[in-house]
């Protein structure tokens, strides 16, 4: 995703990991055009689904719940709240 921000363009690239057993792994890449090198923050939580919503609590923070659902049906294409993500090997 690209962002623009007052004096400065920014790209987010964020990755989920979902294992079985409810735990879960944001990592989120965020690189500015003014500072010109990558920043990179890790979010240990757990998550929970119920119906189309999954419930994601972050470790020593809040939770968020967002729809999901998959694009096409492919279990490849997750789709978080409108934001699609594509499996990765």
């Amino acid at each position: 995703m690209v962002v623009e921000v007052p004096g400065d363009i920014q790209t987010w690239t964020t990755v989920w990991r979902f294992d079985a057993d409810g735990i879960c792994l944001q990592t989120v890449e965020t690189e500015s055009l003014a500072e010109g090198f990558p920043r990179v923050t890790e979010r240990a939580c757990e998550y929970r689904v119920a119906g189309d919503a999954v419930t994601i609590a972050y470790v020593g923070a809040g939770s968020v719940t967002f729809d999901f659902s998959f694009a096409g049906f492919s279990p490849d294409r997750l789709v978080l709240d409108g934001f699609e993500y594509a499996r990765l090997s």
